[in-house]
């Protein structure tokens, strides 16, 4: 596991994207199209937990000297990250919504005018979700991975 070139955005990146995800998925995808219901009240409630959870990894990385004192992260925890963003952006574009008066459009089936269905934007949230999971549980082994490796003697 060795310092990316990539690793120095990541390490920024993901105390912003800790942030900003949750915020733009309970919230922020009104604003690309998407009818709000109560994913937006659950949004106030569960976001700050999200935002907890999400900056344990990069807090991890900080137990990493190497990634500590080079200022960027390794380059197999980049794309793990990376993975966790596009998933949580898929994720946020096509959660499905619901209000007092039934089914709400996500932001998918907006732009495609109705061509994406309820149904398939549900199916769509579905993977995203799992890739959220595994992405997530991926940046926090190999954070953990990262400090164990810098305790052996002898790292290379």
């Amino acid at each position: 596991m060795h310092i990316a070139r990539s690793g120095r955005f990541v390490f920024v990146a993901q105390w912003v994207a800790a942030a900003l995800l949750p915020v733009f998925f309970f919230l922020g995808r009104g604003l690309v199209g998407a009818q709000l219901g109560w994913m937006g009240i659950i949004g106030f409630v569960y976001g700050l937990f999200v935002v907890a959870i999400l900056l344990v990894p990069p807090i991890m990385t900080l137990f990493d000297r190497t990634v500590r004192r080079g200022k960027a992260t390794r380059f197999a925890y980049d794309i793990a990250s990376f993975v966790l963003w596009a998933a949580f952006l898929l994720a946020s574009l096509t959660v499905p919504d619901s209000g007092d008066s039934g089914h709400l459009d996500s932001a998918l089936t907006t732009w495609t005018g109705g061509g994406i269905t309820y149904e398939t934007s549900q199916a769509i949230f579905t993977v995203a979700a799992i890739a959220i999971g595994l992405a997530y549980l991926a940046t926090v082994v190999l954070a953990i991975i990262g400090i164990a490796r810098w305790r052996r003697p002898f790292d290379a």
